[in-house]
């Protein structure tokens, strides 16, 4: 092959890949070593300043034989300026090919490199059961995730390398919580959607689901619950919130086979009676309900009789003290219960309760308004209580919580007056128990006074008593 300063290079012993990349390299040089004759070529002529001054009838026979000649030599200049533009064409379609195949084989190395660094460093010979318990704790801290996101586990821990694809996918555990949202169904991408829904859910094989929706209009919810239906009986705990325009939001609580925990936020109080209807029929296994909104009144829970009997977690807000014994005497399993509450009324008279199960009380209430606590603690028997929390509600969440429409005065302190702080009725309360109570906890802007406390710790030694200026 000729070189650019004419020498001939010897081929002889060069791989044909090499030889095929020397022979562009050599057209290419011979190209631009021809167009430079063709590019410096003088296209000037006696006739050129002529041909825009002098009309045709004046041309005479010796300039029209020598016009043609230049024509003629310009068209031979431009067929020899079109071959070479079509032979470079051709030589920039192998310098192409040659660039893909060098980036090509550059990766190839890249990978090849890293490959042969990871069977030296140490995290790379990890055992698969190691690996798997460190992409557990892998998780963002968001108790749901909503795919497709590449960036958080356990979609990233697929992305590292082929080994830690093949454990991530091969880890129910990493599939089971997901977040859906019926507003996606309009979505121009909703088919990639639904297809990256529906792959995370068959890579839980089998296993309990907790699941997040969050439900908009009852044509796109029907399209969500479709896609569910095959999985229907994995899920083990729902949390759900209707959006208006909701009207059926039954759809979404029905044939849940194996559900234990659900949470339920519905923006639209006129949903509750049908909610509260569906929530009656939920299986046997139901053990945890929380209703986050609307507040439910007393007799909500008439609908949920048959399903209080096996609850032993339950969270709500409520338009009344007085609800609080019924639900304890409703649920005799209940180990748990989380109630808020910003009522002014008086607690009416009730009947005094015991309940022999409960665990952990805790009461979210507002500061200006602790005389019902006191009525509560006063029919309240707990012999197995062992954490109570009590903290203060903003009046402005309790405006939004409720709709109240005439304000409360906001606390001219971030502490409760200690006079209105019920402390010898709950004092009454753990005496009266007899309770193992391990923890008492007052919370956002609930403060006892020291000496309070030293009485709470007299009646149990091991007793510990937190208070905290923010809300736990």
């Amino acid at each position: 092959m000729q070189t650019v300063d004419g020498s001939t290079a010897n081929l002889a012993g060069v791989s044909p890949s090499a030889s095929s990349d020397l022979d562009i390299i050599g057209t290419l040089c011979r190209i631009l070593t021809r167009s430079q004759v063709i590019i410096s070529a003088d296209l000037t002529t006696p006739h050129s300043c002529r041909s825009y001054l002098i009309s045709y009838s004046v041309i005479e026979d010796e300039d029209d034989f020598s016009i043609n000649t230049i024509i003629r030599e310009r068209q031979e200049q431009l067929n020899a300026a079109l071959q070479e533009i079509s032979d470079l064409e051709r030589v920039m379609d192998g310098i192409k090919n040659l660039h893909r195949q060098l980036i090509e084989k550059k990766d190839g190395i890249t990978q090849s490199m890293n490959l042969h660094r990871r069977l030296v460093s140490g995290i790379w010979r990890l055992p698969t059961e190691v690996l798997s318990h460190i992409f557990v704790h892998c998780f963002p801290e968001t108790s749901h995730i909503s795919p497709p996101s590449k960036t958080l586990a356990p979609m990233l821990l697929t992305r590292i390398c082929r080994r830690w694809r093949e454990i991530a996918v091969g880890m129910p555990s990493l599939w089971r919580r997901l977040r859906l949202y019926s507003n996606e169904v309009g979505n121009r991408r909703w088919e990639s959607i639904a297809f990256c829904y529906d792959l995370w859910l068959k890579r839980s094989r089998g296993h309990p689901l907790s699941l997040e929706v969050w439900c908009c209009s009852d044509d796109s919810n029907t399209i969500l619950r479709g896609l569910i239906q095959p999985y229907i009986n994995q899920i083990s705990t729902l949390s759900i919130r209707f959006f208006p325009p909701t009207d059926k939001p039954e759809l979404m609580l029905e044939n849940l086979s194996a559900l234990q925990e659900l949470t339920i936020c519905a923006y639209d109080s006129f949903l509750m009676p049908n909610i509260a209807q569906s929530i009656s029929q939920l299986p046997f296994t139901m053990r945890s309900l929380k209703i986050t909104f609307p507040v439910l009144k007393l007799h909500d829970f008439s609908a949920f009789t048959p399903l209080m009997a096996r609850l032993t977690n339950i969270e709500v807000a409520l338009d009344q003290m007085n609800t609080v014994p019924n639900i304890l005497h409703l649920c005799p399993n209940l180990s748990s219960l989380t109630i808020l509450t910003g009522v002014k009324q008086k607690m009416r008279a009730s009947r005094p309760i015991i309940h022999t199960n409960l665990r952990s009380l805790r009461i979210a209430h507002d500061i200006w308004n602790t005389e019902h606590l006191s009525h509560l603690f006063d029919v309240l028997t707990l012999p197995n209580l062992r954490m109570f929390e009590v903290r203060y509600i903003e009046p402005s969440q309790i405006h939004a919580l409720f709709d109240v429409l005439d304000s409360l005065p906001h606390p001219k302190s971030s502490g409760i007056d200690v006079q209105s702080w019920p402390h010898g009725d709950l004092r009454a309360l753990i005496v009266r128990s007899n309770c193992p109570l391990k923890g008492l906890v007052f919370s956002g802007g609930v403060t006892p006074t020291d000496e309070q406390r030293a009485e709470y710790v007299a009646l149990i030694p091991s007793l510990e008593v937190v208070v905290s200026r923010v809300a736990r």
